[in-house]
């Protein structure tokens, strides 16, 4: 078995909010948006019968739950990068090598190996620095695009959108946000 492709790629801070930034739940936005939206109009009717303190809850819970749902990401990073730490008192470093019929996913920090098929890619999606492999069980496997042992940025992204073929193509913009 050849070695068409092969990433290094560190699960630094940065890289694990990234993740979770494109793995945010669309029916959860959804449901919070809703919710915002909800708040907001008891509030303005409550203004409107009469009582204009009414609207004050309303937009303290719209607030709340929408700075809750913007700032999830980083609360979810925040403990996954705190568990990696406690855990190996570092960052974990992945070595991804990537085959025709398969890619294989080596921790190194803890020694264990993953071996998954391409069909089980449900989504790729990228950003500035990273291209995200979200597989069919919500986990999520970053390729840096900076850090190719074997093989280009370029030339795996042409790769993988040939081999990933039950995908959603997603965030082909760069998440400014980063």
């Amino acid at each position: 078995m050849e070695i068409l492709f092969e990433n290094c790629c560190t699960l630094t801070k940065e890289a694990l909010l990234a993740m979770n930034r494109k793995n945010r739940n669309p029916v959860f936005t959804a449901a919070v948006i809703v919710l915002c939206a909800a708040y907001l109009v008891n509030g303005i009717r409550s203004a409107i019968a009469g009582y204009p303190a009414g609207l004050i809850a309303p937009l303290v819970c719209a607030a709340v739950l929408g700075g809750f749902a913007y700032f999830l990401p980083n609360f979810q990073t925040f403990f996954e990068y705190r568990k990696n730490l406690a855990a190996y008192g570092r960052d974990a470093r992945c070595i991804t090598k990537f085959y025709d019929e398969k890619f294989v996913v080596e921790n190194l920090t803890n020694g264990k190996a993953a071996s998954i098929p391409y069909a089980r890619i449900r989504k790729v999606s990228e950003d500035e620095r990273y291209i995200f492999l979200l597989l069919d069980t919500r986990i999520i496997s970053p390729v840096d695009k900076s850090e190719f042992l074997q093989g280009t940025a370029e030339d795996f992204a042409e790769f993988i959108a040939r081999k990933a073929v039950n995908t959603k193509r997603g965030g082909g913009k760069p998440d400014n946000a980063l």
